[in-house]
């Protein structure tokens, strides 16, 4: 009944993108290189927080779970 949701041209977006700041950083140019390390950095730690969050979500999620089947016992 579910369907899977179509990443491909977001999927698409990111892979070009990424290739697009791998190639600033093989260039010559420094402020291009800087820049493109800088926003590599950025994506990864954007990651991670959205990472912890689902974490986070998770765990709450849990949490309303157990509490809704203990109050459904009483």
């Amino acid at each position: 009944m579910f369907i899977k949701e179509d990443n491909t041209f977001n999927d698409m977006r990111k892979n070009s993108t990424m290739q697009w700041l791998e190639q600033l950083l093989e260039g010559e140019d420094v402020v291009d290189k800087h820049g493109a390390k800088l926003t590599l950095e950025y994506i990864e730690y954007l990651n991670h927080k959205n990472d912890e969050l689902k974490e986070q979500i998770a765990l709450r999620d849990d949490f309303l779970r157990r509490l809704k089947s203990k109050e459904g016992k009483k």
